[in-house]
């Protein structure tokens, strides 16, 4: 088989992460359920996991990592905990239905959301954003690369904006956490949400969110935490404010193992690696007749290559490409 589906899904993980599953499941009990020996192995897999998340995103409280089961609950817990119906929003035209979704169930209960436009290529021009801030102008939401495009955003300046104008700013770091180097600190992010069976080689099952200080997230979920459980409503402080239920500590101790691994190998020798290889593929089918390539390949950019061949259904070419040349 020859696997072309990083972007959706890494299918060869390291091996050291898929012996951190196998020896959690063998080993880990219930995290916070307990003070035996396999609940306190869990918990302390769990905050390790916690410390290495807010390690490579360079946030200085590992308590404030949230782990979730993927990044559409990180974002649909950071966008619906923290807009309301009197607030405006800031988005684009490039975000994945993650984020598009949440923003059209708010705006039915009356929050405003405005979008900036991309250009042909795939881009948009972040410096447009202070056009379109009001008096009511809560957050601004955005992808970091388009999960179609690959093209990036420039989350330096969005983040600057933000701060300037004293905005939350929401990233959606699917496509690019692992392979891009992200610091919080430095580009004024206030909520990072990440997926850990992309670019970060972990387990399926596996996300969470990255919440700086000052930022307070109604939960999502409410239920057992293991802790508090007298109180009528859900515990106030993070992580247990947002991890109502049984983690799964399993794909966290593999989660864990792979950005370990990542940080070992290198996020810029990753990054060098991956757009190569984008590249060697781009160079190759861009000239093919009736092949059309989207995006801008102009730069940097995420290691995205999205074609479609005339006269043909994208599904049609995907099961041909597989059942006559084993290309996934």
């Amino acid at each position: 088989m020859i696997y072309l589906d990083n972007a959706a899904t890494t299918i060869h993980k390291p091996d050291c992460v898929v012996e951190a599953v196998a020896h959690a499941m063998q080993n880990l009990g219930n995290c916070g359920r307990g003070a035996n020996g396999g609940s306190l192995s869990a918990a302390r897999v769990i905050y390790q996991a916690r410390e290495a998340a807010a390690a490579l995103f360079h946030l200085d409280s590992p308590e404030r990592v949230c782990f979730t089961c993927n990044s559409t609950e990180a974002l649909n817990t950071a966008i619906l905990g923290l807009i309301g119906p009197e607030d405006h929003v800031i988005s684009t035209d490039l975000e994945h239905n993650s984020v598009l979704r949440p923003l059209y169930h708010l705006m039915k209960s009356g929050t405003r959301v405005s979008f900036l436009q991309a250009d042909p290529s795939g881009n948009v021009d972040v410096s447009q954003i202070e056009a379109l801030i009001r008096e009511n102008t809560k957050a601004v939401i955005c992808t970091h690369a388009s999960n179609v495009t690959g093209n990036l955003i420039n989350i330096q300046l969005v983040g600057e904006i933000a701060r300037r104008h004293g905005l939350l700013f929401i990233l959606d770091a699917s496509q690019t956490a692992g392979s891009f180097d992200i610091n919080m600190e430095r580009d004024h992010i206030s909520v990072l949400c990440f997926t850990g069976h992309k670019g970060l080689m972990g387990p399926q099952g596996t996300g969470g969110l990255c919440i700086a200080k000052g930022v307070d997230i109604r939960p999502l979920k409410m239920g057992g935490t293991g802790v508090q459980t007298n109180l009528p409503d859900q515990p106030s402080q993070y992580p247990i404010r947002l991890e109502a239920g049984t983690l799964t500590s399993h794909g966290i101790a593999g989660l864990k193992q792979a950005i370990e691994y990542i940080q070992e190998t290198g996020i810029a020798a990753i990054h060098e690696k991956e757009h190569e290889l984008m590249l060697r593929f781009y160079q190759g089918v861009k000239n093919v007749d009736g092949v059309k390539v989207y995006g801008d390949f102009f730069g940097d950019r995420a290691p995205i290559v999205a074609l479609n061949i005339e006269g043909y259904d994208s599904g049609e070419i995907g099961d041909i490409l597989w059942e006559d040349f084993q290309i996934a």
